[in-house]
């Protein structure tokens, strides 16, 4: 009986263990903060209609050795807006300074058979290669340029 009444303590314990460290991870995983980001992506004043936007962390000079964290990444819909993805949906990104990168999207292929149309955004890259995400919401806007 006794044997018993140690191994629940001991699966008590474990179960609390797991749940504080499941728990922990809710304000970001890897010991970052991330902060909800939505957002705009536009070309010559208009909206681009689909593709994908990434943010990635950018380390500080002073601390270059250390991770800067996951990159965050959300898809465009076709009225131009995003919201950003990290640990989870639509979670937003790590705080702090990020490169910024567009990806376009390919569109018209029902099947493998059919071809592709390309996309018009090819070629177009972020005007600003760097944006901050700062705590709490975020609204930025991505404007695209040709290269």
């Amino acid at each position: 009986m006794i044997t018993f009444a140690r191994q629940a303590l001991r699966l008590g314990k474990l179960t609390a263990l797991a749940l504080l460290v499941s728990l922990s991870g809710c304000s970001g995983g890897g010991g970052f903060a991330v902060a909800p980001v939505r957002g705009k992506v536009t070309f010559d004043g208009q909206p681009v209609q689909g593709g994908v936007i990434t943010f990635r962390p950018v380390a500080a000079q002073a601390d270059a050795s250390r991770e800067a964290g996951k990159p965050a990444s959300g898809e465009v819909g076709n009225d131009g807006t995003f919201v950003l993805s990290t640990y989870g949906t639509q979670d937003g990104a790590v705080v702090g300074r990020h490169q910024v990168s567009y990806t376009p999207v390919a569109k018209g292929a029902e099947s493998y058979e059919d071809t592709p149309e390309p996309s018009p955004y090819i070629g177009l890259v972020p005007e600003s290669a760097e944006v901050e995400v700062k705590s709490g919401a975020n609204q930025i806007e991505i404007k695209l340029v040709k290269r």
